[in-house]
């Protein structure tokens, strides 16, 4: 019993989290699966007894319905005798016989019910004896029997009858009765063992959930409670830990890695401290004495150690290169600034000439700049009159158009002059037929109609020169009009070319007036190159000292770095 309330420490010790848990949890199943079984017997049961009760219950209400029907029927019978009214005795009589049919449903239920057959086959036999003394009864009141003849029968035959299927239905009641009072009882002892069963589980589950949880809970907490000690100590910089816990569970083995980790960070601290110490003294030679311990992440730690012996080496080499060489370049500056105070000599002669150059120069920009305004002037006047050329020749255009409106006007009027001379014609041939008709009295009329036929035709022929002298005056005018146009368009193009000249002469000037400033400005800086040359000078001899001093102290140099090892 005690085995099964409880769980061994060191079982759970030795089993992996996860198994830890399945233990734990596969005996407090196993103790909820008894639970419910337990619980669903007792359901089962508490159904049983329902059930058997509501069918007692059932058939009290159905043997109830049968004496209710067998009261009725003997109340019924009694009102027929009493019933001085033949119909209210054919009605009594009538409700008797109802009851019949109601005794056969109630008894088909009751049969349904009741389980012992030979109460049953009973109560159905005595129940149909009643059914046929009834309807005896019912055909003695039919057949017109004497009052006294039916209350005999219904007093020794049919009463007596009725007070045996009561009697039927009496013991029917007290041995349901009995098994109704047996059952419960049976039901409410087994409820009871059932709950006190229930009660005992679940003290049996509680106190083995105390224990798991105790258990459990030291089994967790021990190698936690150590593991987190142990990074606590890491965490404050104490690598020397030791932890006592030895299980084969993941904590266990988490112990043992926590415990190896820290060794080996503590061998890494101790050789990168060493490696210090070994720069601090100056000794460049090598980065680490164990390179087998940087493995995997600490393999950035050793290759950062390694880049800085190994720059601070290079440098070291460096500076005593660099030493050996500003010594040597000290020796040369000596030298160089003696031949740079000799240079500067020559080079303020040489700023002098280029002054004077410079200013020459300067003086011929400037004029070129003037010659260059007045171009533009120039330019800006031709194009000036340019443009006055060109509305002139516009005027001339709209001259040449307006002529040759008129021409057209002319020819316009000439046609209608051409038409008159025609319509004169005509009239004086119609003149002449008519006075060679008249004979003798026409001939008058036939000379005037001769001389306005003449005079038609010399209009005809003057309107015709004068079609000629407008065509060709037309086409003169066209002739200038292309010529004008021409004109016009070589206007405009000179006058372009005038507009380019123009601009380009107005940007040569700004460029000049540019170069002039600029020559300003060149004059100015060879000032200074001139300034500055004599301050080269001085500073020259300035350098020569210094880079005597220099030269001592690269000798020094060189001293401090001979005692580094690389």
């Amino acid at each position: 019993m005690k085995g099964l309330l409880t769980i061994s420490s060191e079982r759970i010790k030795e089993l992996r989290v996860e198994d830890k848990f399945k233990v734990v949890f596969k005996k407090i199943l196993s103790f909820f699966a008894v639970a419910v079984i337990v619980l669903v017997f007792t359901i089962a049961i508490s159904l049983t007894a329902i059930s058997a009760m509501q069918k007692n219950y059932e058939i009290g209400n159905v043997q109830g319905e049968i004496r209710i029907d067998i009261q009725a029927l003997s109340k019924a019978f009694l009102w027929a005798m009493a019933a001085p009214d033949p119909a209210i005795k054919e009605e009594q009589l009538g409700k008797a016989m109802d009851k019949f049919g109601e005794f056969d449903a109630n008894l088909k239920t009751f049969s349904g019910l009741y389980s012992n057959q030979a109460n049953l086959n009973k109560v159905s036999t005595d129940l149909k004896t009643v059914q046929a003394n009834g309807e005896k009864l019912g055909e003695m009141f039919n057949s017109g029997s004497s009052n006294e003849e039916v209350f005999y029968f219904f007093n020794d035959t049919l009463y007596p009858s009725i007070d045996v299927v009561v009697k039927d239905l009496k013991a029917v009641s007290t041995e349901t009765g009995a098994s109704a009072a047996s059952v419960y009882k049976t039901s409410m002892l087994v409820v009871v063992v059932m709950i006190i069963v229930s009660a005992l589980i679940v003290v049996a589950i509680m106190i083995f959930i105390v224990n798991a949880r105790k258990v459990f809970s030291n089994a967790i907490l021990e190698p936690v409670n150590e593991i987190s000690e142990a990074a606590g100590s890491m965490a404050k910089g104490r690598m020397k830990i030791s932890i006592a816990y030895d299980a084969k569970d993941e904590l266990g083995q988490l112990a043992k890695d926590l415990d190896h980790s820290t060794t080996v960070i503590e061998n890494v601290v101790s050789d990168i401290s060493a490696s210090l110490d070994r720069v601090a003294s100056g000794d460049f030679s090598k980065s680490t004495d164990h390179p087998e311990l940087y493995v995997e992440d600490f393999a950035p730690i050793k290759e950062s150690v390694d880049r800085i012996v190994s720059q601070l080496s290079g440098t070291i080499r460096d500076v005593k290169n660099a030493s050996s060489k500003v010594a040597q370049d000290a020796s040369n500056l000596a030298h160089g600034a003696q031949d740079l105070a000799e240079g500067a000599t020559d080079q303020a002669a040489a700023v002098e000439e280029l002054t004077a150059s410079v200013e020459s120069v300067n003086n011929q920009t400037k004029d070129m700049a003037a010659s260059a305004e007045k171009g533009v002037d120039l330019a800006k006047q031709v194009r000036r009159e340019a443009e006055v050329s060109a509305e002139r020749m516009q005027e001339v255009t709209s001259a040449m158009e307006r002529i040759t409106d008129a021409s057209h006007q002319i020819e316009q009027v000439t046609n209608a002059i051409e038409g008159i001379a025609k319509q004169t014609q005509l009239l004086a041939l119609n003149a002449s037929i008519e006075a060679a008709r008249a004979g003798e009295m026409g001939k008058g009329f036939a000379v005037v109609a001769d001389e306005i036929s003449s005079l038609a035709n010399e209009s005809s022929e003057a309107v015709k020169n004068t079609h000629e002298l407008i065509a060709g005056t037309i086409q003169e005018i066209e002739n200038g009009n292309r010529v004008v146009e021409m004109t016009t368009e070589a206007l405009g193009r000179v006058q372009d070319s005038v507009n380019s000249i123009a601009e380009i002469v107005q940007e040569s000037g700004e460029l000049a007036r540019s170069q002039a400033q600029n020559m300003d400005e060149i004059s100015k800086g060879i000032e200074q190159i001139a300034v500055v040359v004599q301050n080269n000078t001085a500073t020259a001899q300035e350098s020569s000292a210094v880079s005597t001093e220099l030269s001592t102290q690269s000798e020094e140099l060189n001293t401090l770095v001979s005692q580094f090892v690389v």
